[in-house]
């Protein structure tokens, strides 16, 4: 409704909805948090994680390869405060001003980042170079392609009114 038609004495309608795809992102964060914690907790522990072992699924084979740590730095601890920063914006994004304006891009940003690091390069590091799959890395990497899916449909929802 236009700032004319407030003035006449029309009322604006506010949305009260709940934003359902903010709510499944959070969820989909939590999960990410869940399943990088858990490789991440794997990798400094030295522990090992709970895996099908059969044919080409072979966790071990993924987790302990050249490719598990970037810089020296375990790439599921990077998965992990990934996932961490994806829900703090989500989380804070109608709470801070900033966050209200940006956080929608901010959360395109660092899944985009996300999803050309682990699902293209770590998954084709997978297919065709270890000829081995890690499900919990499969998972992730379903988990941060779908964040980046719903973060693109919440910015173009955001900016619909804006093209009007």
């Amino acid at each position: 409704m236009s700032a004319a038609k407030a003035r006449k004495g029309e009322a604006v309608a506010i949305s009260t909805s709940p934003d359902w795809l903010r709510i499944i992102s959070i969820g989909l964060a939590v999960s990410g948090i869940l399943v990088a914690g858990y490789l991440a907790w794997a990798e400094i522990t030295g522990g090992e994680t709970v895996c099908v072992d059969t044919g080409k699924i072979d966790c071990e084979a993924v987790q302990t390869s050249a490719y598990a740590k970037t810089v020296g730095f375990p790439v599921a601890v990077l998965g992990l405060l990934g996932y961490v920063a994806i829900l703090g914006v989500l989380i804070l994004e109608d709470q801070i001003t900033l966050l209200a304006a940006y956080g929608r891009t901010l959360v395109i940003g660092m899944t985009l980042f996300g999803v050309l690091f682990q699902t293209i390069y770590l998954t084709a590091i997978e297919a065709f170079v270890l000829d081995a799959w890690c499900q919990w890395c499969v998972a992730s990497a379903v988990i941060i392609t779908l964040l980046l899916i719903l973060g693109v449909v919440r910015l173009y929802q955001f900016l619909q009114p804006l093209r009007q």
